[in-house]
């Protein structure tokens, strides 16, 4: 006779277990492919989340590493402060041989490895200086420290110091470096030069002027500046496009423009210039009111720092071109305008449009909110790295990340902070570098004035510079990243690709011009861009594509109300990314189901 009990293999020895009868295997088993297939669906956006910041470490070239390419890329939630760990040191007296504070540090990518450095002491000259892989126009390989090394002393000496000759720099507030040369502010007015990094014997000669510099009292004209402190540039291609080869349509004017962003302190404004002629500067408008210190929407008090991210991160039915970030410094907030255009019907050339400045978002102190310790505390200075928004704070003695919320185009995130050790107090002169790092002013107390740099946090640099985004888009040209993560939404499907239009100069708007193509009607593997993958990223939807690219180009869609069509009328399937895993998962899970209870019974 069969006994109705048998030994289990992994019980203890001597006892036996029941059989289970069958609808309590049923029920076993349909919790446990439950709780697995939850767990597939859920544990990925969790796992992307779990990042160190940055390991400590005794080794400076361990610590201080160029970034490197990573595999994939996810999700970078909030992450814990962190104390700054010193890549390089290098006290004043070594690079301009006297003891004084830094008011300006700026730096400018010439090649993948060759940077010029712009300094200003304070109340006195310019520097140029170059990072240890730039001599002459030539490259010198050094291993790792040319990516963070300054040579000494500095290369040259711009101007002298007076605000009695107006030959000569009167109190410089900062230096921007240009290709071409580089824009000063000073006393009341900004001068922009021509001269050659390359050349140490060569000498500058000044191109622009807007200004006064011995104005004594604020004189209230659009053109007049009152104690201005900082200037950002936008051009048509800069640092964080794909690369600087994209042709310049004629159907898209501001192309070929080159502005000037202005912190006119004194006024509580930011002064909009064009700049393109070379040869002069012209007002064009001012965000804020001139002269009156606000805290809302429509002004500032005491702007400073400038920054601007370009391609944006917005997706507006406008043409948005850039985002300028202003470190608002008595509202303790980061302000961001955006550079689009509005309806002027004086500008013909432009069918009608101007250039201006809209508001943006903003990122301030909630003094008494639960986000203390994530606030801004006098903000002067800010810097862009990728899509990463550095702002150094005066009184908070540390510098801030944040990034832009892909979801709300109006906030700004927080992402870390950096803190230095103790006995180190940084004076807000800082500059980020297209190699990784981060350069600042500091004071190590009771009072040796320095510069120091290190290595950005690995999760900051672990998103891919614009170097690497042409192979990401080579091997990314299949519908699948589209299908999964951008066409899930027809909402921001259809922003996305006014955005992507706009930054690839293609004319959507205009069909009685040539050259005419209509965003409902594209090709996907044109249309692939930095700004998609800038948004993405954020959200951690965006991966790096191992697959070689397909033989073919993808088809073209057309968009409409139900959805997405092939041209031979074919229907396009629209799920989100998790709905397609987790409904893989569960059929999976059924057949899986299935199959034991057929061996069960």
């Amino acid at each position: 006779m069969r006994s109705k009990h048998v030994e289990h293999s992994l019980g203890t020895p001597g006892k036996s277990w029941p059989k289970a009868t069958p609808w309590v295997r049923s029920v076993a088993l349909t919790t446990l492919l439950t709780v697995a297939v939850a767990t597939l669906c859920w544990a990925p956006d969790r796992l992307q989340g779990i990042r160190r910041l940055q390991t400590t470490v005794d080794d400076k070239s361990e610590r201080c590493k160029p970034p490197r390419k990573p595999p994939n890329f996810g999700t970078i939630f909030s992450l814990d402060p962190v104390q700054i760990n010193f890549c390089g040191e290098i006290p004043m007296t070594e690079l301009v041989g006297t003891n004084t504070q830094v008011s300006s540090i700026s730096f400018l990518a010439l090649t993948a490895t060759a940077e010029v450095v712009t300094l200003v002491e304070k109340g006195g000259p310019i520097y140029q200086l170059n990072a240890a892989g730039f001599s002459r126009g030539r490259v010198l390989s050094d291993g790792d420290r040319a990516r963070w090394d300054i040579t000494r002393p500095a290369v040259r000496t711009f101007g002298g110091n007076s605000c009695l000759d107006f030959t000569q720099f009167c109190e410089v507030a900062s230096v921007t470096p240009l290709l071409t040369g580089f824009v000063v502010v000073d006393r009341h007015r900004l001068q922009e030069f021509n001269v050659s990094w390359g050349e140490s014997e060569s000498s500058e000669v000044a191109l622009n002027t807007m200004g006064k510099m011995n104005m004594e009292a604020p004189i209230l004209q659009d053109a007049q500046l009152f104690f201005p402190t900082y200037l950002a540039v936008y051009k048509s291609v800069n640092n964080t496009h794909i690369s600087d080869e994209l042709e310049i349509s004629p159907l898209f004017p501001h192309a070929a423009d080159r502005y000037f962003f202005v912190a006119d302190t004194g006024h509580h404004r930011v002064m909009f210039i064009n700049a393109s002629s070379h040869s002069s500067l012209q007002y064009i408008e001012s965000y804020g009111v001139m002269g009156e210190a606000r805290s809302d929407t429509t002004g500032f008090n005491f702007p400073m720092g400038l920054a601007v991210m370009v391609p944006t991160d917005e997706s507006f039915y406008g043409l948005v071109m850039a985002a300028v970030f202003v470190a608002d410094r008595r509202n303790n907030r980061l302000v961001k305008l955006l550079l689009g255009y509005r309806r002027d019907p004086s500008q013909p050339q432009n069918k009608g449009e101007k250039p201006t400045l809209m508001w943006g978002g903003e990122y301030y102190r909630d003094i008494a909110g639960a986000q203390y310790n994530q606030s801004l505390y006098d903000p002067v200075g800010v810097s862009i790295y990728r899509h990463w928004i550095f702002v150094s704070e005066a009184e908070g003695n540390a510098i801030t990340v944040l990034t832009t919320n892909y979801m709300q185009h109006d906030e700004l995130l927080y992402i870390t902070e950096l803190y230095p050790a103790p006995g180190v107090q940084l004076t807000g002169s800082f500059s980020t570098t297209e190699q990784g790092y981060l350069w600042f002013a500091y004071i190590n107390r009771p009072s040796t004035h320095g510069l120091a740099s290190i290595y950005l946090p690995e999760p900051l640099v672990r998103s891919p510079p614009a170097s690497w985004i042409e192979e990401f888009r080579a091997q990314c040209t299949n519908a699948t990243v589209y299908n999964l993560f951008i066409m899930a939404n027809s909402t921001i499907y259809d922003e996305h690709v006014l955005q992507v239009l706009n930054a690839a100069r293609i004319n959507w708007r205009f069909p009685y011009l040539p050259g005419y193509l209509s965003k409902d009607a594209f090709n996907l593997t044109l249309m692939f861009d930095l700004m998609l993958w800038n948004e993405t990223v954020l959200e951690g939807n965006m991966f790096y594509c191992l697959p070689p690219p397909p033989e073919t180009t993808p088809p073209m869609l057309s968009a409409n109300e139900g959805g997405w069509n092939t041209p031979g009328g074919g229907g396009v399937t629209l799920l989100g990314a998790s709905q397609r895993m987790c409904s893989l998962h569960v059929v999976l899970g059924v057949v899986l189901l299935s199959l034991m209870e057929m061996a069960m019974l």
